[in-house]
């Protein structure tokens, strides 16, 4: 993987703890759900003002707590003997799918059919990044692993069987991120050899191969879509600025610093058609999102908090999402809003 565009060094940025906004969107504050947490969580909706959040506790086992509208369900553990960061997507309406690597290294998959879940099921492979996943419709999922040739491998879930892993090539140095970019369509992100962040799409029967959009990124990159055939991907880039890229369908806009410190992975979610918002920890390890409306971005608004872990934010309904964090007693924390 060559890199074709210019690094993102040399973008003046904004230490975040300094950003003041006119006028600040309202968040419910840091709820905690208790708990201790040895992993990222990993948040996923499940329709509207429905949430489901997944960590790995003490034991390593996978811990899923859900959010009906109103309150939370209370831990429950899964089992498990989880290696990794897990990932969860939507299936649907009040169905979702959480994925982990195993002791031995593989891909273990878990449903959530409304009511229960299904137990653990093995994919296989030897993973050696976290997963990613994605939903690609309704009862449909794409997962992505780094494999021990660090070339990226995808396996599809089409609502009865999964495809078995395929090979996408590359030399990954990241964990992967992917997004939905519609029905049966999705892009896997990763970064390569020359920490440029490269991008494959799959439109539904075939992948168009990497693409590199340049830059040095110094974090995994988050991406999430902003409708049908659209997407936005974030990356920091060399000066801990968070720096975003966004897909109309057809190219990308090239890179916007947003400014900031970022300390930590970012998280992105998607607002709805058109809207997102990009949230990281600053250098006080407090909780700050930027939004998308559009058009343009709002400005860094401080969220509070001292969080040890890398967000993870999800849609809850109509311009709203949640992000969660583990706080400094490894306990789970979550935000609603704006």
């Amino acid at each position: 993987m060559k890199r074709k565009f210019p690094i993102l060094a040399g973008t003046t940025s904004v230490i975040l703890s300094l950003v003041s906004q006119p006028v600040l969107a309202v968040w419910s504050g840091p709820q905690s759900l208790g708990g201790v947490a040895t992993s990222n969580p990993s948040c996923t909706s499940l329709g509207t003002n429905q949430v489901i959040c997944a960590v790995r506790g003490t034991d390593n086992a996978l811990f899923v707590n859900r959010f009906n509208g109103s309150s939370w369900s209370g831990y429950q553990s899964l089992g498990g003997i989880v290696t990794s960061n897990p990932s969860c997507t939507s299936l649907g309406l009040s169905q979702a799918i959480c994925a982990v690597r195993g002791a031995d290294n593989a891909l273990f998959v878990n449903r959530f059919n409304g009511s229960s879940w299904s137990g653990y099921q093995s994919l296989g492979g030897i993973a050696t990044s976290d997963p990613s996943c994605t939903s690609l419709g309704i009862n449909q999922a794409i997962c992505a692993i780094r494999g021990t040739d660090n070339a990226l491998f995808v396996n599809r879930f089409n609502g009865s069987s999964w495809s078995g892993y395929q090979s996408l090539g590359g030399v990954i140095t990241s964990n992967p991120s992917c997004t939905s970019l519609g029905t049966s369509q999705a892009i896997c992100a990763g970064l390569g050899t020359d920490n440029a962040l490269f991008v494959n799409r799959f439109n539904g029967s075939y992948w168009s191969g990497y693409q590199s959009l340049g830059g040095i990124a110094t974090s995994d990159p988050s991406c999430t879509s902003l409708g049908t055939n659209q997407a936005i991907c974030a990356i920091r880039g060399t000066d801990n600025a968070l720096f975003v890229n966004r897909f109309n369908g057809s190219s990308w806009s090239g890179y916007q610093s947003l400014g900031g410190v970022i300390t930590l992975n970012p998280s992105c979610a998607s607002l709805g058609t058109n809207q997102a918002i990009c949230a990281g920890l600053g250098t006080d390890n407090a909780l700050f999102v930027n939004r998308f409306n559009g058009s343009s971005w709002s400005g860094y608004q401080s969220l509070g908090g001292i969080y040890t872990s890398d967000p993870s934010c999800t849609r809850l309904g109509t311009s709203q999402v949640i992000c969660g964090g583990l706080g400094t007693d490894n306990a789970l924390f979550v935000n609603t809003g704006p």
